[in-house]
Parts: C-alpha cells; sequence; structure tokens
C-alpha cells in the first residue's frame, strides 16, 4: 500500500466539484503518456524536475535503473511512482516516506502556486 498526494493548478477545479473531477481523472484517459511532463503546465514541469531530485522516479524517461533502485533501498532512501498529466502530478510513496514527502510537497507546490489534495489522509485541500 502507498501514501498518495496530488498536486495540480489550482484553476482547473473547485473545492466543491474536485471529487468528480478528481473520479474522471483518476481514470488516466488523456491523449498521452503519463510518465513524462510533455505536455504540462510549465509550474507541473518545474515542480516534478525539482521533485526528483529527492524523489526520483522508478517510472518513466527518468527512471532509475534496477542497480540504482537497489542501490537507493539498500540505503532507505525513498523512490516515487509518478502519474503526470496537464495539469496535475499524482505521486506514491511508500509510507515509510510520506512525512518526508508532505514536507517537500508542502513547501514546493507553495513556492510555484500549485495546489495540494492529501489523497492518502482526508482529502482535504490546500491551495496558495
Amino acid at each position: 500500500m502507498s501514501y498518495d498526494i496530488l498536486i495540480f493548478e489550482p484553476d482547473v477545479v473547485t473545492d466543491e466539484d474536485f471529487p468528480r473531477w478528481w473520479e474522471q481523472v483518476s481514470r488516466w484517459e488523456e491523449p498521452h503518456e503519463y510518465d513524462t511532463t510533455t505536455g504540462s503546465t510549465q509550474a507541473i514541469r518545474s515542480f516534478y524536475r525539482d521533485l526528483i531530485r529527492v524523489f526520483p522516479p522508478f517510472n518513466g524517461p527518468y527512471a532509475l535503473t534496477e542497480e540504482e533502485l537497489d542501490a537507493r533501498e539498500a540505503e532507505g532512501l525513498p523512490v516515487a511512482d509518478y502519474t503526470i498529466g496537464t495539469d496535475f502530478i499524482f505521486i506514491s510513496v511508500g509510507w515509510s516516506d510520506a512525512n518526508a514527502l508532505v514536507k517537500i510537497v508542502g513547501q514546493m507546490a507553495w513556492t510555484l502556486r500549485l495546489a495540494v489534495a492529501y489523497i492518502s489522509e482526508d482529502g482535504s485541500i490546500f491551495r496558495p
């Protein structure tokens, strides 16, 4: 089981419409690959570029090799699974890395003026 968090452009949906929007978006039906930021907003691309420095991906074009993954696991260092859309990034990590992810994501999202939805917690949404 993983800890999941969603970063998204704040103007894309209201808090009231979020549950319905998220249900639709999480079907992953956008006409593109979900492991690259090609076609994503500038803020989403910047967020991803910065976050993978601390939470490298194990999927997509910037994925670590098997050897790199094994080395990180042996050292207890985090990796993340990313699902990337035009105006959002869905991030999954192991529960042992959840606190670090929440802290880093909160700071980065605020700086880039992105909203955060705590999917694995109470579903609360924080906006810039």
